[in-house]
């Protein structure tokens, strides 16, 4: 049995649950960080009465016209069978007992515990706690999926690192999660995250479009 952090809706958003991409003052994660438990997946990807925390980690290269982000297509035979095939602009995953007892957990808060690890295991990339910036949030009910989790958008420079765009991007298709990756320029994403419109004619994930929206412009609706 698989165990993943999850807080109740309600202790989230008071009110009605906003959606799309959330400012990062919208929510405060450590106000509410009493209210999280952990408890089986299985049963919570039933329950949108309660949300999934899941660090969504965005990658992004250059400046003005060259600013681009790492984005990439799932396998089609994806952990989670809803996201198979499609293209992400984000890395991440759930936070798991295990984080706990991370070296920088208490100096930097459980997520980004996750985030370091998540980073980590679906890139190859280890550049600390201190190269992720907390960027926003996302929320959105539109699909089965989305509706039961919630996204803490943090954003890499990969400016820092070395090596050109085809080594970083040999070392990312090294790992277990994506089929394929690609570099895109910043200015055509919000284009290609309509349906269809995604390299070799695939499309974007839900949450891909909204992180796409929130951080180039752009709308998340096609």
């Amino acid at each position: 049995m698989r165990v993943i952090l999850v807080v109740e809706r309600k202790h989230l958003f008071p009110g009605l649950s906003p959606q799309g991409f959330l400012p990062a003052d919208a929510v405060d994660l450590t106000a509410v960080a009493d209210r999280f438990f952990f408890a089986e997946r299985d049963y919570m990807e039933q329950n949108s009465h309660f949300k999934q925390i899941i660090p969504y980690l965005v990658l992004r290269r250059g400046r003005g016209d060259q600013a681009r982000i790492l984005t990439y297509q799932r396998r089609a035979k994806h952990t989670e069978a809803r996201l198979g095939g499609l293209w992400s602009v984000g890395f991440g995953g759930h936070v798991e007992p295990v984080d706990r007892d991370a070296e920088d957990v208490a100096a930097h808060g459980l997520v980004m515990a996750t985030a370091v690890r998540e980073l980590e295991e679906e890139t190859g990339l280890t550049p600390g706690p201190d190269a992720f910036a907390m960027a926003g949030y996302i929320n959105s009910d539109s699909e089965d999926v989305s509706a039961v989790h919630f996204g803490v958008v943090f954003t890499i420079d990969r400016d820092a690192v070395p090596g050109d765009d085809d080594a970083l991007i040999a070392l990312v298709s090294s790992q277990a999660e994506p089929h394929r990756a690609l570099w895109l320029r910043t200015t055509d994403l919000p284009a290609m995250t309509a349906p269809g419109r995604a390299p070799d004619g695939g499309s974007f994930e839900d949450w891909s479009r909204i992180a796409v929206a929130g951080l180039v412009g752009g709308s998340a609706t096609p």
